[in-house]
């Protein structure tokens, strides 16, 4: 019976430290991503990939104030910083908010790849695509739709009777979803966050995209400045609750292994 054991020990050990055994490699390739509806947002998209349940995050009355009431001057600066970024039409800043509209993992990659100092993708870096595809309802369902939906509060294009850098049919998809706070924002911030985590000498370049990448929401017209910043905080408290969950923080172990050999 005790040679039994000792051999049922030294084959429990081989387990946990072959390269073979389940247990160990269960997670050597990341999961497949599941196919998401509505790349750039409107009301109706769908959020198939995330980390947590919507329930499971902090309720955002608890988290995020009202947006600036009509005659505040919160809002008349709101008003201001939006007609200072009508400049930026037809710029390069103009197609670039309009670029990097599509929340797609794939351009969520494209985009953060030079602050990151290494390509990002699906093919070279699958452990970080995937963390950055799951993501993406972490930002958007847990952090700011529910919001989105109580305040309702009205765009600026749609205040204006203006339009944005993108498409027509993209403007009447985001005419009813509300604008505060801004989900993209939410996105962009919160890959911001985690990256920095990942790669710490690279968290200034890193943080300035994910700041860049909210302020692209503003120049197209599709948000307040406001709705920036709300979309900032909604990402540090989804941020904060994803690290008390495992498969989270197994995903980030697998991509800072990924990105630091690089």
């Amino acid at each position: 019976m005790r040679k039994s054991n000792i051999i049922l020990n030294v084959i429990a050990i081989a387990c946990f430290t072959a390269v073979g055994c389940t247990s160990h490699t269960k997670y050597e390739a990341p999961p497949s991503l599941k196919e998401s509806a509505g790349k750039t947002g409107g009301a109706h998209a769908k959020f198939n990939n995330y980390f947590l349940e919507q329930n499971a995050y902090a309720d955002f009355k608890v988290t995020l104030p009202e947006h600036p009431a009509a005659k505040s001057a919160l809002f008349k600066n709101d008003i201001e910083v939006y007609k200072e970024t009508r400049k930026f039409k037809d710029t390069k800043m103009w197609t670039d908010a309009k670029k990097y509209a599509d929340y797609s993992p794939e351009n969520m990659c494209l985009y953060f790849s030079e602050a990151a100092g290494v390509e990002l993708s699906k093919e070279k870096t699958p452990w970080t695509y995937y963390l950055i595809g799951k993501l993406s309802g972490d930002a958007i369902s847990g952090g700011t739709r529910l919001a989105k939906k109580n305040y309702n509060r009205m765009r600026p294009y749609v205040y204006f009777k203006d339009r944005t850098c993108s498409t027509k049919e993209d403007d009447d998809a985001h005419i009813k979803s509300g604008a505060y706070p801004s989900g993209h924002t939410a996105y962009g911030e919160l890959i911001g966050l985690v990256l920095s985590e990942i790669l710490p000498q690279r968290q200034n370049e890193i943080i300035t995209a994910a700041h860049q990448y909210g302020y692209y929401r503003v120049i197209c017209g599709f948000h307040w400045a406001s709705d920036i910043e709300a979309g900032r905080k909604a990402a540090a408290y989804v941020n904060a609750r994803l690290h008390a969950d495992p498969e989270f923080l197994h995903a980030v172990q697998m991509a800072k292994k990924e990105l630091n050999k690089k």
